[in-house]
């Protein structure tokens, strides 16, 4: 079965014997982060009095373990430093950031998106915090994870985990979130990003970039 980027296989993709379990296990493990985070959000809304906290509280323990106990364990540390390591910024690079950066922007006007509350100094240091973690840990497991085992796997390494990611949003948004525009945006968004920064990693070698512009998206989008 031909791979829908390079003239690659799946089959070839599971080459090797030490690693073909883990890029089982990728493949398998969007909707498990789904099933599992899902009911811990909603365990913590309906257990603390602030939606908020809750959010926050549950955005920390998907960060914990989807976002770095489990690429940690999926393709090391050794790999993540290098998938990680800064690169010089360029006028290419640049022109490339802007695209995502535009998008977040756009995106503050669709209704029920970017709409943070932010009625006391503790919350406005959590929603102000959600960027950093959402940057780095969402990166590293959407993007990192498959970039480094579908290296040449189009499918697998850019779509498959992009409409999990979208639709990954739905767990957050859904705590205190009734309107279905915001809903649905904030699961078309992030499928939409998800796929360009994917794009991104594979150009830059890195997903540091995508990092930065992820980070900097959210701050546009709770500012």
């Amino acid at each position: 079965m031909k791979a829908l980027g390079k003239p690659d296989s799946i089959a070839s993709d599971f080459g090797e014997d030490s690693s073909r379990k883990k890029r089982i296990i990728a493949i398998l493990t969007p909707p498990i982060i789904i099933a599992c985070m899902y009911p811990i959000f909603n365990l913590l809304a309906s257990s603390i009095d602030s939606d908020r906290i809750a959010w926050y509280l549950g955005l920390a323990t998907y960060w914990l373990i989807w976002g770095l106990v489990y690429p940690i364990l999926m393709i090391g540390t050794k790999s993540i430093k290098e998938i990680i390591t800064p690169q010089k910024l360029t006028k290419r690079i640049l022109l490339l950031l802007s695209i995502p950066l535009l998008g977040s922007i756009a995106a503050k006007f669709v209704p029920g998106m970017g709409e943070y509350e932010k009625e006391s100094i503790l919350i406005l240091i959590l929603v102000f915090s959600t960027p950093f973690g959402n940057g780095f840990f969402e990166e590293l497991l959407w993007r990192g994870v498959y970039f480094k085992l579908f290296p040449s796997n189009l499918f697998l390494r850019m779509i498959w985990p992009s409409i999990w990611f979208g639709l990954w949003h739905y767990v957050p948004v859904s705590i205190g979130n009734n309107e279905i525009a915001g809903l649905v945006g904030m699961m078309i968004g992030p499928l939409m990003m998800g796929l360009y920064f994917a794009f991104l990693a594979k150009k830059t070698t890195t997903i540091w970039w995508g990092i930065v512009a992820h980070t900097v998206g959210g701050f546009i989008m709770v500012a």
